[in-house]
Formats: C-alpha cells, sequence, structure tokens
C-alpha cells in the first residue's frame, strides 16, 4: 500500500489538472451545447456535451499518465529500484497506480457532467418521440438517467484503463515518447477505420466506449466485447515482438 500511494503522488498532479479541465470542460458543454439541438430526454444534453470524448479519450489516459514510466525507463530509475522491491511486485503497483488515475480522469468529468446536465442547467422544452425512435438502454436512460449515467461512466472507466493499459505496454519498451503517448490513439483512429471499411462499425473500440455513436439496432453484445479483445490481443503481440523478436529489455543495465 504505501508503494502504491507513492505512485500515485508521482501522477498526482497531471492527473488532477486533467481531471479538473476536462470535468470543467464537460460540464460546461453539457449545460450549454444542447441549445441547438432537438432534445427527447433530459439526459439527451449530456450526450451532446461529451460526444468529444469518443473521439479523444485515448489521449485524455495516456499523455497525463504514461510519459512517466517512459522517463523513468529512459533514465534507469526502474534499475535503481531493484534493491529496494522486485520487478513484478514494481511493475504491478505502478500499472495499479496508472489504472486507478485513467478511472478517475474519464468517471469524474463523465458522471459529474450528467448531473450538472440532469439539475444543473437551464430547462428546455422536450420534444414527442418521432416515430421508430430508439436508445440503447432506453427504458433504463428515460426511467433512470442517474443510474444509467453511473454505469455508462464506469464502463468508460473501464475502457480507459485498458487503453491506458496500451500506453504502459508501449512505454515499458518503446524508444519514442510520441509514439507511446499518442500510440493508443492513433490504434483506436485505425482501427475504427477498418472496420468501418469492413462494414462492422458496431465492433469498434471506439462503439464500446460509446454505444450511442450508433443508433440502437446496429450495437449489439458483440459490440462491448469485440473491441476491448481485439485490443488485448494487439497489446499481448506488441509485448511478445518487443520481448522475443527486437529482444528490448524493460530494465536496462
Amino acid at each position: 500500500m504505501r508503494n502504491f500511494i507513492l505512485e500515485e503522488k508521482k501522477l498526482a498532479k497531471p492527473v488532477f489538472i486533467t481531471t479538473g479541465l476536462l470535468t470543467l470542460l464537460t460540464c460546461v458543454l453539457s449545460c450549454t451545447l444542447y441549445r441547438g439541438y432537438t432534445i427527447h430526454f433530459e439526459l439527451d444534453p449530456w450526450e451532446i456535451g461529451t460526444e468529444f470524448l469518443g473521439l479523444l479519450f485515448p489521449l485524455f489516459v495516456t499523455i497525463p499518465i504514461c510519459w512517466q514510466l517512459y522517463y523513468e525507463r529512459r533514465d534507469r530509475f526502474l534499475t535503481y529500484t531493484l534493491p529496494r522491491i522486485g520487478k513484478r511486485r514494481y511493475l504491478v503497483t505502478k500499472w495499479c497506480a496508472c489504472a486507478v488515475s485513467a478511472f478517475a480522469i474519464i468517471v469524474i468529468p463523465c458522471f459529474l457532467s450528467a448531473l450538472f446536465a440532469l439539475y444543473v442547467r437551464a430547462p428546455q422544452a422536450l420534444w414527442p418521440l418521432p416515430k421508430g425512435y430508439s436508445h440503447v438502454l432506453s427504458g433504463l436512460y428515460a426511467d433512470a438517467p442517474v443510474l444509467y449515467a453511473l454505469l455508462l461512466s464506469v464502463w468508460k472507466g473501464l475502457m480507459g484503463v485498458l487503453t491506458m493499459t496500451f500506453g504502459f505496454v508501449l512505454a515499458l519498451y518503446g524508444g519514442n515518447i510520441f509514439v507511446i503517448l499518442t500510440g493508443p490513439f492513433i490504434y483506436v483512429i485505425l482501427e475504427n477505420f477498418v472496420w468501418s471499411i469492413l462494414g462492422a462499425p458496431g465492433l469498434r473500440f471506439a462503439t464500446a466506449f460509446e454505444p450511442t455513436s450508433l443508433s440502437a439496432e446496429s450495437v449489439h453484445a458483440a459490440s462491448f466485447v469485440a473491441g476491448p479483445v481485439l485490443m488485448c490481443v494487439v497489446m499481448g503481440c506488441l509485448a511478445f515482438f518487443f520481448q522475443k523478436v527486437k529482444k528490448h529489455a524493460v530494465y536496462q543495465v
């Protein structure tokens, strides 16, 4: 626990700044941006105000976090920790601290902005539902918006942790900080493009993060599994490539 707290302190400043700015931005957008839209439910302004997260979230969970592991490895700080703590234990502790930070960066802004959209924004008349209207988890979305927002925020937080782990793996072996910090973002963009070309946008990682980015008919159980599983496979392949082919060592002597 002591090592975990120390690792969290290392990340505290950039994570706090990122979370604060992102919370402010999402809350403001959720209370203002909807005015140019037709809304049917009280939570619609939240979806409108946080739509940009579906594209940029990989940057928010990698840039404030993964840079530190890169510099610790480059400056051989990892090697200096060996007399005090084992390799596996140190890296697991660091990943746990990074995971908690990535989770907070996504969950806090998402859920607080939902509360602002529900209870702080200026009221606006709701339009009748058009014929054929559908929404992911429509019953929960309409009848229990707070619970819906909480569940979706937690899910997005977990997807943020997985995306951060991608950057964490790159930082363990990579030598280019630009690739490390933007790699997960570039991967999500390319994966999005490939699945769209193949005619299966419901399998994108972006769809798993933000299921409302597609019509409810296009979202199914595989939409929440395919993207995360594929990312795990890609991370495993990258780790194998760096370890066995390129012979890159995490701890450099």
